[in-house]
């Protein structure tokens, strides 16, 4: 039997409070516009990825931006400025971020911090002083791997959006892109950036279907 969305908004008060949060990070009221908006986007983009709804909450943040954040343990947050653009954007975008859950990237950048930090706790033993490199090199290794999970995220992204019914995803994923980043400008960051560059992912999406790639998809007309 088909859950209600409501039932992902109680979990959203039950368990966001568990994780680490971005500044501005607020529980929303259930019946807010915005939180109907995002739990029912949620949902089907679990479901579209074949995981349980159940295990994941979301809560909003203050800001104009056009973003989401996907924390650790199925948590997510979303801006207010992401609610206000239209519903193509945020299937897309919360799609995107639900990619990065069922891939497992919050447990793999983890991994890899820790074992950076190991390998350079066991040089400091060999020379004394060098395990402070992990201060440096600890964060641009996690940072370049993170730029490249939200390339795979981005990938794992069309395929939930096809389940959610888009016959474009290519498209809509990049509309999406264009839009939070005409919103929210360039990454910044450099080298300390958790994402790429704005071309590098519209060029992974390319080619976008045509339009007779769709039309071909489209039901043919009921002749009775």
């Amino acid at each position: 039997m088909r859950r209600s969305p409501a039932l992902l908004l109680v979990l959203t008060l039950a368990l966001g409070a568990c994780a680490s949060h971005p500044d501005g990070a607020y529980y929303p009221t259930p019946r807010a516009s915005a939180t109907v908006t995002f739990a029912d986007t949620l949902y089907r983009a679990v479901l579209a990825a074949g995981d349980d709804p159940a295990h994941y909450s979301f809560a909003l943040v203050e800001t104009d931006e056009v973003s989401a954040f996907a924390a650790e343990d199925a948590t997510f947050y979303f801006s207010e400025g992401l609610a206000r653009q239209p519903q193509r954007v945020i299937d897309a975008l919360v799609a995107q971020k639900v990619a990065h859950e069922v891939l497992g990237h919050a447990g793999k950048r983890r991994t890899l911090s820790l074992s950076v930090t190991a390998g350079f706790a066991a040089l400091g033993i060999a020379v004394p002083g060098l395990g402070l490199l992990d201060l440096l090199v600890n964060p641009l290794v996690v940072r370049a791997f993170t730029r490249d999970q939200e390339l795979d995220a981005d990938q794992r992204a069309l395929e939930i959006l096809r389940g959610m019914g888009h016959e474009a995803p290519r498209r809509t994923l990049t509309a999406a892109l264009r839009a939070a980043g005409a919103v929210n400008g360039p990454v910044k960051g450099g080298l300390l950036a958790t994402e790429p560059d704005l071309a590098d992912r519209l060029a992974r999406l390319e080619p976008l279907e045509s339009p007779g790639e769709f039309a071909a998809r489209a039901p043919a007309p009921d002749v009775r």
